[in-house]
């Protein structure tokens, strides 16, 4: 019989490698855009910081035509919920220079 993975692995270890109830998950997104200039581009990415900011969420990435990253949550431990990965889709999605988005499934951001 084969054990899993977790099976063999005290809690202890299980939250310094981030497994099991300790694992944190993010998504990828991704987005077309259309910006006129550099200056537009700036603001954006400013609004958009801002906003992940406020949301206790925290971005890597950037892109002119094809902006995308990975977001996860500032606090350890912690995972992005649907609610949080909707309400940021439907922020960039409400923006007049995004063309098209795309979030991914909630994914384990240790161990992609």
């Amino acid at each position: 019989m084969k054990l899993n993975k977790l099976e063999n692995k005290n809690r202890r270890i299980r939250k310094k490698l981030y497994l099991g109830e300790f694992a944190i998950l993010g998504f990828e997104v991704s987005c077309a855009t259309e910006f006129k200039d550099f200056d537009q581009y700036d603001a954006f990415v400013d609004e958009f910081i801002d906003y992940i900011n406020s949301i206790d969420l925290c971005f890597g990435g950037g892109g002119l035509e094809l902006f995308e990253g990975f977001i996860c949550s500032t606090e350890r431990y912690h995972s992005v919920t649907e609610e949080e990965q909707l309400a940021v889709a439907n922020w960039l999605d409400a923006r007049s220079e995004v063309k098209k988005v795309e979030v991914s499934d909630l994914v384990d951001a240790n161990y992609l």
